[in-house]
């Protein structure tokens, strides 16, 4: 019987692979972006920073870093369900805002990414728990 290998991306409660863990590393990058410069973030959406509070986007990249780090630590399918729970919470509320026309290109924007996010958590959480039945 072959020892189980781990890597620095296994905790011994799931197996991250690597799609699973490009993807938290990507979130890690959007957390941090969000987080250190809101205002930037918010132009290249084609907002204005007037419009949406800093606090607003630094709190969301905040929740961004967290779950990276703790899909990157526990990577279960529960984790990433949870995950995709959350990000999807997250694109409804953003599809609500589409109706203030100042919002509207943000709200999409952040409602695509939002959803990309739940699809990325979805598909992770399978395949997380494909491998535990091996």
């Amino acid at each position: 019987m072959a020892a189980k290998r781990t890597s620095i991306f296994t905790a011994g409660v799931g197996e991250l692979t690597p799609t699973a863990a490009v993807g938290e590393l990507t979130r890690l990058v959007w957390g941090g972006l969000l987080l250190a410069a809101p205002g930037r973030v918010l132009r290249a959406m084609g907002g204005h920073p007037g419009s949406t509070p800093s606090a607003i986007l630094r709190v969301l990249g905040v929740r961004h870093l967290v779950q990276a780090a703790v899909l990157l630590r526990w990577p279960t399918p529960e984790a990433f369900r949870l995950g995709a729970v959350a990000d999807g919470l997250h694109a409804l509320t953003a599809v609500a805002l589409v109706a203030d026309r100042r919002r509207r290109r943000v709200a999409l924007t952040d409602a695509a990414i939002a959803a990309g996010w739940t699809v990325h958590d979805g598909v992770a959480a399978s395949r997380a728990g494909a491998r535990d039945r091996r």
